[in-house]
C-alpha cells in the first residue's frame, strides 16, 4: 500500500550542499586533509568520495 502511493523507504540520498562545495574547495586546495573534511561534513569516505566523484563530473 505504502509503496504504491510513493512512500520512501530507507536513508535518504546524500546531496550536494553549499557546506559540501566549500569544504571540497578548501580540500582541492590543500588546506584540509580528506579525514578532516569527512570529520567537517560528518559522513564516512565512502559517502564523500561518491560526492566528490559526482561533484566533479558536473563542473
Amino acid at each position: 500500500m505504502a509503496l504504491q502511493m510513493g512512500v520512501r523507504f530507507g536513508r535518504p540520498k546524500a546531496k550536494i550542499t553549499e557546506d559540501f562545495r566549500k569544504v571540497y574547495s578548501r580540500w582541492k586546495k590543500g588546506e584540509i586533509t580528506a579525514v578532516k573534511a569527512m570529520e567537517e561534513l560528518d559522513m564516512k569516505k565512502t559517502t564523500l568520495y561518491k560526492l566528490v566523484k559526482e561533484y566533479e563530473g558536473n563542473l
